[in-house]
């Protein structure tokens, strides 16, 4: 029963740890980055409201219509404006009206203005494409980070399984009495310090890891682990592009850039409102409206009072009062406290900083495609180097094993080739995956790989 029991707990463990962990490739991290991350969010938010704004100036262009209506009691002495005299009572009355405005002319203010938000709202949705862009690069390095860790790690635990397997065949060696302890104790400290070098490693990993959660905004509780990317020499030992050509594509396709450009497009039409600001406007209104009041009695066809005295109805009041205007007005600003002035001077600062802005940007994109172009270029170079070191290494390590196995070197030579092929092996991994993280980060950059939705 108990063996049944232990069976039972042992399957639904495994079965939960099965679904607990969570493999993720690098396609996918970056999906998740871009659905979870929170400047992605805002600025897609804000880009809603830009075509909101967008929206609502070309609305501007319409006519005003607005309508009332209102219900008033008065006690006492007043005039009373819909019976047109004086009156010392109490008074009920009501009236209604309808009005609409249009602006025919404003320096051209409303064009100017749906021409801004226009640009605004397109600048809103490059902002989106250049927070892409940085999450992207973001995950991409933490991602790949993670996976050389791994590398790393891997190599390192298959040093320590050398040592150890050198280590059982020195004590075999001492126990038959042909070995000497100095070599055991020698490999005991060496495979001690790779098992530290391994939990370094680990936690370097696990930190990195951690770091590449937290830009995903996951559950850091979870179980997850993420997969390496394989390619393939010849991938790797591609020709590289010229830099003239990688760095003009990118500068067409940076989204930073186009945002900047366009927010010098707006500000400068900030500009142009400012300085039309002294232009006189012409509008255009009109209104109709009605009215009732409870002094306007019933009279015969004399005009005299009928008795009993009674309040003319509501609706023939209506369609007796009716009120209809027209009007055309023109205003031109002559003075309002140098708030023009002002209003123009602010405008102007904006635009520059706008052109510093986009210096900026493009300043920003140049160094670091000059960046990640010249990395390229040396983890290829170091990688061919590796590669053709690597072999050599290879070569030298096993023919210093074998060596070492027959009595014909000591211990330190022995050593000084395990660590030469371990550095070799570092070297080598280091430099495929700065070539794919430094690839990647062009391809970002020029668009060739596009992930944005």
């Amino acid at each position: 029963m108990k063996k049944l029991l232990y069976t039972l707990f042992l399957t639904v463990f495994l079965i939960t740890s099965v679904k607990a962990q969570r493999v993720l490739t690098l396609d996918e991290c970056i999906q998740i980055a871009l659905n979870n991350n929170l400047d992605i969010k805002r600025s897609r938010n804000n880009a809603i409201a830009a075509k909101a704004n967008y929206d609502q100036s070309k609305m501007n262009f319409l006519p005003s219509l607005n309508a009332g209506a209102s219900h008033n009691w008065n006690e006492g002495l007043q005039f009373d404006n819909t019976s047109g005299s004086l009156v010392n009572t109490t008074t009920l009355s009501g009236s209604g009206y309808l009005s609409s405005s249009l602006t025919l002319f404003n320096g051209f203010s409303n064009v100017l203005g749906m021409q801004r938000d226009k640009i605004l709202y397109d600048a809103s949705e490059e902002t989106i494409k250049s927070n892409i862009q940085s999450v992207e690069a973001s995950i991409v390095s933490s991602f790949l980070q993670v996976v050389t860790n791994e590398e790393n790690l891997k190599i390192a635990e298959q040093t320590r399984e050398l040592l150890n397997e050198q280590l059982e065949r020195e004590e075999k060696r001492e126990k038959a009495g042909v070995g000497n302890m100095e070599q055991v104790y020698n490999f005991r400290s060496q495979v001690a310090q790779q098992d530290l070098n391994i939990v370094n490693l680990k936690n370097s990993l696990e930190s990195n890891k951690l770091l590449l959660i937290q830009l995903l905004l996951l559950d850091p509780l979870e179980d997850y682990e993420f997969e390496g990317i394989s390619v393939d020499d010849t991938e790797l030992e591609s020709a590289l592009g010229e830099y003239d050509g990688i760095f003009e594509k990118s500068m067409t396709f940076s989204p930073s850039v186009k945002a900047a450009k366009l927010s010098l497009d707006a500000s400068e039409k900030n500009f142009k409102i400012a300085r039309n600001s002294w232009m006189p406007s012409l509008s255009v209104s009109a209104s109709y409206g009605t009215g009732w009041s409870s002094n306007v009695k019933l009279r015969d066809e004399n005009n005299n009072l009928i008795l009993p005295v009674q309040v003319l109805d509501v609706g023939t009041q209506f369609d007796r009062n009716r009120s209809k205007s027209a009007g055309l007005s023109l205003n031109i600003p002559l003075f309002n406290r140098f708030q023009n002035r002002n209003q123009i001077q602010q405008s102007k600062i904006q635009v520059l900083n706008s052109e510093i802005g986009l210096t900026q940007a493009k300043n920003n994109l140049t160094n670091l495609i000059q960046q990640a172009y010249l990395n390229l270029a040396n983890a290829k170079s170091s990688y061919a180097a590796a590669k053709e070191s690597m072999i050599n290494l290879d070569m030298a390590f096993e023919f210093a094993k074998s060596r070492y196995e027959n009595g014909t070197i000591d211990f330190v030579t022995y050593l000084q080739s395990l660590n030469g092929k371990n550095r070799g092996e570092l070297q080598l991994v280091q430099a495929k995956y700065t070539i794919l993280f430094r690839q990647l980060i062009l391809d970002i950059y020029t668009g060739e790989m596009n992930n944005q939705n």
